[in-house]
């Protein structure tokens, strides 16, 4: 997997350690995607190949209003839920989009989460929003998502940390934290998707299990070990 700035052509940014809280609205997609997409080694970190892998793939967009980096928009792809050597399994995000250079640098270092910056065109449809990503005006990926009901609370305390762990390969360090929500989760429809292939996976390529739509939440992503 190759990142489109490396680590030491990154600016010159405030550094903004963990723990961070965060908060914002967003959208949620699980997806089945065809193996081949899941493990496509563009997308997918030397550290996490070979791994047995369950669960969906999740596409997320998130528009994060206040951070302790600012706000930011971003995309990310999560291939589902790896299997370690050691038995446990955990989640890793492996392509990930914001709008912000403080946010690649940051994420980069406080938790290993391989971010690149990327530009965000974001329309409202009075039912969802319509959200484009371009790098250097090159296309990564489009989406339409549409509300389709009531949001109900929810907190992630009551899911186990076990269920949340995330595992991040970055720079020869590996980085493990399980992050903690709440906020207000509906239900919602994905009206259109496109994307790039190279820069970010196939998504024309696999199936919308469950859609969701965030309007407003407090994200908590401590201090990774």
């Amino acid at each position: 997997m190759r990142l489109i700035t490396a680590d030491d052509a990154l600016p010159a940014v405030e550094r903004v350690p963990a723990p961070w809280t965060l908060h914002g609205s967003g959208w949620i997609l699980l997806l089945e995607l065809p193996g081949e997409v899941r493990c496509d080694p563009r997308h997918l970190p030397e550290e996490l190949r070979g791994l047995p892998l369950g669960g969906p793939s999740l596409v997320m967009f998130v528009d994060y209003a206040d951070s302790p980096a600012g706000p930011y928009r971003e995309l990310l792809y999560i291939p589902g839920r790896f299997r370690f050597p050691d038995g446990r399994r955990a989640w890793s995000v492996t392509r990930i989009y914001v709008s912000s250079w403080d946010s690649v640098v940051n994420g980069r270092l406080n938790w290993g989460i391989p971010k690149d910056r990327a530009d965000f065109a974001v329309a409202s449809t009075g039912r969802g929003e319509r959200i484009r990503v371009t790098v250097d005006e090159r296309p990564v990926a489009s989406l339409e998502l549409e509300r389709r009901g009531p949001a109900w609370p929810v907190h992630s305390g009551l899911v186990p940390a076990a269920f949340r762990r995330v595992v991040q390969h970055h720079g020869g360090r590996r980085f493990e934290l399980a992050p903690g929500a709440r906020g207000r989760v509906g239900p919602a429809r994905l009206a259109s998707a496109g994307s790039d292939g190279e820069l970010f996976p196939d998504l024309g390529a696999g199936q919308v299990r469950m859609a969701l739509h965030v309007p407003r939440f407090r994200l908590r992503f401590p201090t990774a070990s």
